[in-house]
């Protein structure tokens, strides 16, 4: 633009300027950019850095921006559950080998980017489009058939497929269509461009499990998709698919899979994250006849969508999703109203007319008081039903025993703390019903606590694995220590709200008294928190300082692991006007 205005040729319009020598003559090297036409700039030579080729791909150009990506990608652990787990530094290596799973790996780190930056997200999402796009181009130009055989080459393409289908889907859940017809269509869409890619695999999964990807084969995939589900959310349309005249053996057959797999999204435990995968992996492990249903508007097909996105409600609470369930829900709920299919609807129906209508509570409506000793049950089911998703909580206790064990303790715990007047001990409460929403635990010079709940009697819990106790109360020790030294503060140990009235104001409410009471004393707020909390404590004021992580094993798994984090923030009191703190 600036050389526009001035009517001059643009002398940035390639990445650099090649010599007129052979890019293979070790004397031939980059030049920078000429400066105004009366001045040359000098040739500067890097020994060792010249490109063994002029840049002629536009794929091949990097900038800062891609540093920015690739670093976001690696150092997040929230970006997928799969990627962040044991397929990382597998798809780090093909990435930087097949420059279509580099594109695809930065693609959806700048879709992640673009939820994390509201105020960014135009830039990072036509950024994603972009980044895909390429990856696809790309892609699109290898020949397949030059693969004969070969397994490893496959290798790549399967990994491709995988963050290809997690990009797809994020990118057709964020297009929020005003009426079902556009939503469906782009749905059916997402599932031939995710499914078009296993094509390349036909005939080779047998030997894809001897590969690498062997941890997803053997250990992964039979968890997640195990098939011997026990909920009833779906109970009501497997029954109507089995006693359906209208479909054939095989239509019948793939249906009910198509259900069974959506159960296991509700099934899936522990981890939110988990649920999401499943649902992130659904449309790749539709049957051929499944898809056809759905591309044909099959009203059975479209019923088994509806409880998809229902399944996508309940996982709202992670990023790929993103609100999508909320959305789509009512939308293919209305568009089966009046018919004679609404009688297949009778859960996800219920539940869009509750996302609908249902008016959504405010801070100002929970009352905080202090709880009462009768409190203390309800305080210990709201902490296990808070921490069900944290992975910690389940490497700790691994086994049900284990945690029924804790339960009780947790209840003799809290009691023991509310007959202390001194400690530092709010709830929220329902106005209506008097039921406690959800719970804050701190301690301060002015409501000490005697013993760290993990360092307690805890650790002799039956089924407790100690190791995992002790590792995390070291940490934690450790990195309170590094940011306040011997400095006094206020600690927030615990902010627990039960899930049904999580995102309704109790736990903003509930931080807010205690800041209120360190602002009192002219004490800062320390808390240690898990990812998802974090932008909760961000608008609060607290700011991270610090962090540390662990390496806990995957619930059921033998040979999986994960990397654990959790933040360290601070929030300070504001000053007052002669300069000290309120």
């Amino acid at each position: 633009m600036n050389c526009t205005t001035v009517d001059r040729k643009c002398q940035y319009t390639t990445p650099w300027r090649t010599a007129e020598r052979s890019p293979s003559d070790p004397s031939a090297s980059p030049q920078t950019p000429a400066g105004p036409a009366s001045t040359p700039a000098p040739s500067v030579s890097f020994p060792g850095l010249q490109p063994s080729a002029p840049v002629e791909n536009p794929h091949s150009r990097v900038d800062m921006v891609h540093m920015q990506l690739l670093h976001h990608y690696t150092t997040n652990n929230d970006i997928h559950p799969l990627i962040d787990t044991c397929m990382k530094d597998i798809i780090i290596n093909l990435a930087l080998r097949e420059p279509y799973i580099m594109h695809s790996v930065l693609a959806i780190s700048a879709h992640h980017l673009s939820v994390l930056r509201p105020d960014q997200q135009s830039f990072y999402h036509n950024l994603a489009i972009q980044l895909q796009t390429q990856a696809l181009s790309i892609f699109n130009s290898i020949d397949i058939g030059l693969y004969g055989d070969s397994v490893e080459k496959r290798v790549p393409v399967f990994i491709f497929s995988s963050v290809l289908g997690i990009h797809a889907l994020c990118d057709t859940l964020s297009h929020r269509d005003s009426d079902a017809d556009s939503a469906i269509s782009r749905f059916v869409a997402y599932a031939n461009l995710h499914r078009g890619m296993h094509t390349v695999m036909h005939g080779y999964w047998d030997e894809l499990r001897k590969t690498e990807l062997r941890a997803i084969f053997d250990e992964l995939v039979p968890q997640w998709f195990q098939l011997t589900s026990e909920g009833q959310e779906c109970a009501d349309i497997r029954v109507r698919l089995t006693s359906s005249v209208s479909l054939d053996s095989e239509e019948r057959e793939e249906a009910l899979r198509a259900v069974e797999l959506v159960q296991c999204v509700f099934d899936a435990k522990p981890k939110l994250e988990d649920r999401a995968y499943v649902l992130c992996s659904w449309v790749s492990m539709l049957g051929p006849s499944f898809v056809r249903m759905l591309d044909t508007r099959r009203p059975e097909a479209l019923a088994i969508l509806a409880y998809y996105f229902l399944a996508m409600y309940h996982c709202r609470g992670v990023w790929l999703m993103d609100g999508a369930g909320q959305h789509f829900l009512p939308l293919i709920a209305e568009h089966f109203r009046g018919g004679e299919w609404y009688a297949w609807l009778p859960l996800p129906i219920a539940t869009s007319e509750t996302i609908v209508h249902r008016p959504v509570p405010m801070a100002r409506n929970f009352e905080v008081t202090r709880p009462q000793e009768a409190d203390a049950p309800r305080i210990a089911e709201i902490h296990l039903a808070a921490m069900d998703a944290n992975p910690l909580l389940h490497a700790q206790f691994p086994a049900p025993e284990s945690l029924r064990a804790l339960r009780s303790f947790l209840e003799d715990y809290a009691l023991e703390q509310l007959r202390n007047a001194a400690s530092g001990f709010l709830v929220a409460r329902d106005p209506e019903t008097g039921v406690v929403a959800g719970f804050a635990k701190w301690d301060s010079p002015s409501h000490p606590e005697d013993v760290k709940l993990e360092r307690s009697d805890l650790r002799d819990l039956e089924g407790c694995r100690r190791e995992f106790l002790d590792d995390y109360a070291s940490l934690a020790e450790e990195a309170k220590k590094r940011c306040f030294g011997e400095q006094v503060c206020y600690c927030l140990n615990f902010v627990c709200i039960d899930p049904a009235y999580q995102g309704q104001g109790a736990g903003s409410l509930l931080t807010r008294k205690v800041l209120g009471l360190a602002a009192a004393d002219g004490l800062p707020v320390y808390i240690e928190s898990t990812g998802v909390a974090v932008s909760m404590y961000q608008r609060l004021g607290f700011t991270t300082i610090d962090g540390f992580e662990m390496r806990l094993p995957r619930p059921a798994f033998t040979a999986l692991s994960e990397i654990y984090r959790e933040e360290c923030m601070v929030w300070y009191p504001p000053p007052t006007q002669d300069g000290g703190s309120e």
